[in-house]
């Protein structure tokens, strides 16, 4: 192992690369079970633009680009068959999923993984003449040391011939340490192959159909002998091997190796060590382990001592017992049994008694847990640690709101810390702030959707806890600190029983047991609201009469938004900008790029935000205003609420009404923070001095004041309200696609008064600046579906391998999302692929086979017959045309292959869509201003190519690439329009 301060620069030739996960990845503890490749064009990917290599060793499949566009591609290209690994898949993990209320099934949410800024981080390594240098993002130390471990297994290496380096830090780390250790096993396979230094992503892998989230553990009706000894654990620094609906048993739960591993040495997978339960009752099942789940040794330990303590409590109760006094007789003697004394007494628990309420009708409870861990050192003697919780609550029984008010916990470590065994007693805390901040990590709340730190809902962290393991014990001597990391599920023993404290509690004050962590507020609330007669006893006299208020609310509200005519709001000296931190800006310039104001009201050549694009509409061209804070031209002078205003309800700070060609429709939908933040960022840009062109629209459209009726029959100015019922990702996606990014204003049909459709017609398809916006409702449906992965790439990178490069209106938007961080892309896609339509097949994004990833091999004329002459003399001109201005960039194996990508036509969406405007636009501008400037650049032949050519070519290309698909009209007066749409608006 290296110090990060001797760390050496990254190579300036760095490649990038990309593996290929198989469809359904099993393992049980020695060799690999799930899908395997048998056939995979790697001739084919190795041809495509910028692939240095395509690699396969034994079922791993991988590729080696000059950049990683030219890698998402070529893996695409790839298209393996997959045979075999479904019936590794247990029928209990599949067919038969209890609900979550079912007695002794135990669900444990784990850490996700995202990352905190724009770019995701990355692994580099480089192997050569039987040396690796491996560079990784900061981490833990015991994440490197499980790395280091499995590269000298895969590598098949001494340690000492590795170099781990550790890249200074950039933004804040929360790749979960699977993904790290698979993505520096496959930067070091890749590299290995070619000899040169690879780069790979650390991204979250979904390496089977199965919620990689939940870890689910079934407990027994009783507990057994071995519960009766106290829970245990035994564990190393590393991963583990979960699966749905396992009954904890003596089953070893094994450390897998990286996917590197598993595919490449397939017969020889053994596990490098185990993580074996102790704690639990007979073996009743031996089937095969399977379904690789995204589970680290610290979750199963988490996941076990809450699904074994939580049934611990209800036992007793079953039998009648005090489950406190319950749990102490049946502790082992020795340092658990006091120290769990000790926080006892010292909390004055006593569950006994019944639960009581507050005086603001809270009700109140108290839980207990305890824990045991068990590892080993580099001698292979035991070492144990125990910890023990004493955990109260207060529950409002209308909300289901959940406050942990108090914590006492103890933590024997004699054994791993020198320091405190020279105490010779426990440590026992109370109201600590750590253990206080990880209870109410635990606590679910409402689904966040204006949070711009990072991934939503996500409590991950980079790494795991390094165990007194090996050598790892020497870097604890000396240090006398709590066994406490500050994230719950990475946390050593001393925060083990804090779900299970919380969760008796929970049920002591209310009697709902709570199964899943992190524990939710909503299910708690139906759960007391569906007890009695389904009424709080809570509720307050009047309350009846709420909904007379809120109509009349309503009826007053709709008033004002009718009323034609709106008052001007004061000017103002504008507001200080210094007041507003550069957090607020921060937040104000992702608003911004999420709603791509730059975009629409910069005119072609003009300053950023000066305003003066021409806004095409069925009713005229409208001209954008100049939102810089100029005081004369811009919005220098208004205020926030007159910013507000026009941001909610469409009107300007004089009181005219605003057209919503201005999408205010959609960011009256943005919570107050992220208004005040906007207005803050746009306040603090540089004021520019450029007065806009009126908009003038014909009779009856220039009436302004109609558009306060307009308003009361289509617009809805309340703010975007998360849906509890929903996970906070998709609630955040669904706000960023709603509010600011108004998908909508483009991708939804319109009536004929100009509004967006709304039900089943939401995201149905529309049309924006001559191009046509392609529906988003149905993404996982019809004949070459949308996964989720290949959603996000689309939308972070502008290209798809499968489906195409964004251009058009579409360019500037991903512009704008590439500053949007990473889980906020991923959150719009999983928003997107839920909408209505056919189920979305999100499995296996990249291993579905769709047949050949290159150009359709020519078809011989004899097979155009029978045909007219016409369409004959169509195919030989529009074959003639390929050839010579197309074929040289969209055939694999021909052509530059550092000018950006290839696109495969046969996978083009735009071949296969049932109008060709999007393609006609292509053809006719080529692609000027790329998404990404990796992707390269198309030149336009609207000059070279008359209507008559581009006709027969587009008739060429449907033909050839989609022929499955109903032939476009042979229509050359559609081109002639484009073509005279395209001058009457070009600068």
């Amino acid at each position: 192992m290296s110090p990060a301060g001797n760390t050496p620069a990254l190579p300036s030739d760095l490649l990038h690369g990309l593996a290929l996960r198989p469809p359904v990845a099993a393992w049980d503890g020695l060799r690999y079970q799930g899908s395997v490749p048998t056939r995979a064009r790697l001739e084919q990917a190795q041809a495509m633009a910028g692939v240095v290599a395509a690699v396969q060793r034994e079922h791993f499949l991988g590729v080696v680009a000059v950049a990683p566009v030219h890698a998402r591609q070529a893996v695409a290209g790839l298209a393996p068959d997959w045979q075999g690994g479904h019936g590794a898949l247990s029928e209990r993990s599949v067919s038969r999923r209890p609900e979550s209320s079912e007695t002794g099934r135990y669900v444990w949410r784990m850490a996700g993984a995202g990352a905190g800024s724009a770019g995701a981080a990355r692994v580099a390594a480089w192997c050569l003449d039987g040396h690796a240098s491996v560079w990784l993002p900061a981490c833990d130390v015991g994440v490197r040391h499980m790395i280091g471990r499995e590269l000298a297994a895969l590598l098949q290496c001494p340690e000492s011939a590795l170099r781990l380096w550790s890249l200074p830090a950039t933004a804040a780390c929360t790749v979960h340490a699977l993904d790290l250790m698979d993505a520096a096993a496959d930067a070091a396979l890749l590299s290995l192959a070619v000899g040169r230094p690879v780069s790979v992503a650390c991204e979250t892998a979904v390496i089977d159909a199965a919620d990689c989230r939940d870890l689910v553990l079934r407990m027994d009706a009783q507990p057994s002998q071995a519960q009766e000894a106290g829970t245990s654990m035994q564990a190393h620094a590393g991963q583990a091997l979960a699966q749905s609906d396992v009954l904890l048993s003596e089953f070893p739960w094994a450390v897998r190796p990286s996917m590197a591993r598993l595919l490449s040495q397939p017969g020889m997978a053994r596990a490098a060590a185990q993580a074996t339960v102790l704690d639990a009752g007979q073996v009743r099942e031996r089937k095969p382990l399977s379904g690789l789940r995204h589970a680290a040794v610290d979750d199963l330990n988490a996941a076990q001592v809450f699904a074994c303590e939580s049934h611990w409590h209800e036992q007793a109760l079953v039998q009648g017992r005090d489950p406190l006094q319950w749990r102490l007789q049946n502790l082992p003697e020795g340092p658990v049994r006091d120290l769990a004394r000790q926080v006892a007494e010292q909390a004055q628990a006593s569950q006994q008694a019944p639960s009581r309420q507050s005086a603001d009708g809270r009700l109140l409870g108290q839980g207990f847990a305890v824990a045991q861990l068990q590892t080993l050192d580099a001698q292979g003697d035991c070492l144990h640690a125990w910890s023990a919780w004493v955990a109260e609550v207060a529950v409002h029984p209308l909300t289901g709101e959940i406050e942990v008010t108090r914590v006492v916990a103890g933590h024997d470590s004699r054994s791993l810390q020198p320091a405190q065994a020279a105490s010779a007693r426990p440590e026992i805390l109370q109201q600590d702030p750590h253990l206080l901040a990880d209870a109410r990590r635990l606590l679910g709340s409402a689904p966040a959707f204006d949070d711009w730190g990072g991934a939503s809902g996500s409590v991950g962290a980079c790494g795991v806890i390094a165990r007194p393991d090996s050598d790892l014990a020497q870097q604890v001597q000396g240090d006398a600190a709590p066994i406490r990391q500050g994230d719950l599920a990475l946390d050593g023993v001393a925060t083990l029983p804090a779900a299970a404290a919380i969760a008796n509690a929970i049920h002591h004050a209310t009697g709902v047991r709570l199964r899943e962590v992190p524990f939710q507020p909503e299910r708690l609330r139906l759960a007391l609201s569906g007890e009695g007669v389904g009424k709080s006893r809570d509720a307050k006299p009047g309350r009846g009469w709420g909904w007379l208020a809120a109509g009349v609310a309503g009826l007053a509200g709709m008033a004002a938004m009718a009323w034609p005519l709106k008052p001007a709001l004061p000017l103002t000296d504008g507001p200080d900008v210094s007041l507003y931190s550069p957090q607020a800006l921060e937040r104000g310039r992702l608003v911004a790029a999420a709603g791509d104001c730059v975009v629409c009201h910069t005119a072609p050549g003009g300053a950023s935000n000066a305003g003066g694009l021409g806004l095409e509409t069925p009713f005229g061209t409208i001209y954008s205003t100049n939102i810089t804070p100029d005081n004369e031209t811009g919005i220098g002078r208004w205020s926030y609420a007159a910013f507000e205003r026009a941001m909610r309800h469409g009107v300007h700070q004089d009181g005219r009404q605003l057209y919503p060609a201005f999408p205010y429709t959609a960011f009256a939908k943005l919570s107050e923070s992220d208004l005040q933040a906007l207005y803050g960022y746009l306040m603090s840009q540089p004021a520019v001095t450029a007065r806009a062109p009126e908009t003038q629209l014909a009779f009856p459209y220039n009436l302004r004041p109609a558009m306060a009726g307009w308003n009361l029959l289509f617009h809805d100015a309340t703010p975007f309200k998360a849906d509890p019922a929903r996970s906070a990702e998709w609630n955040r996606g669904a706000y960023l696609v709603e509010g600011a990014g108004h998908c909508a204003a483009c991708h939804s049909p319109r009536n004929a008064l100009g509004a967006e459709r709304k039900g089943i017609h939401y995201l149905g398809g529309g049309e924006a600046e001559g191009w046509t916006a392609p529906a988003l409702n149905q993404l996982g449906a019809g004949k070459r579906p949308w996964s989720r992965e290949e959603l996000y790439q689309y939308l972070r990178t502008g290209f798809s391998a499968r489906h195409g490069v964004a251009a058009g209106p579409m360019a500037p938007v991903i512009h704008g999302l590439a500053q949007l961080p990473e889980s906020d892309v991923r959150a719009m896609a999983t928003y997107l692929m839920a909408q209505p339509g056919p189920a979305a097949r999100d499995a296996h994004p990249v291993a579905v086979n769709d047949g050949p990833a290159q150009a359709a091999p020519l078809a011989p004329l004899t097979a155009v017959a029978p045909a007219s002459a016409r369409r004959l003399q169509r195919h030989i001109a529009g074959e003639r045309i390929y050839q010579n201005a197309c074929a040289a960039c969209h055939e694999a194996g021909s052509g530059p292959t550092l000018f950006g990508v290839k696109p495969l036509l046969d996978l083009n969406t735009s071949l296969h869509a049932a109008s060709p405007d999007n393609l006609l636009q292509v053809i006719l501008n080529g692609i000027q201003a790329p998404a990404d400037d990796a992707l390269g650049y198309m030149p336009g032949f609207r000059d070279s190519l008359d209507d008559r050519q581009i006709a027969d070519l587009l008739g060429y290309l449907r033909e050839r690439f989609a022929p499955e698909e109903k032939a476009w009209p042979d229509d050359t007066k559609r081109i002639n329009r484009l073509r005279a749409r395209m001058q009457a608006h070009a600068p």
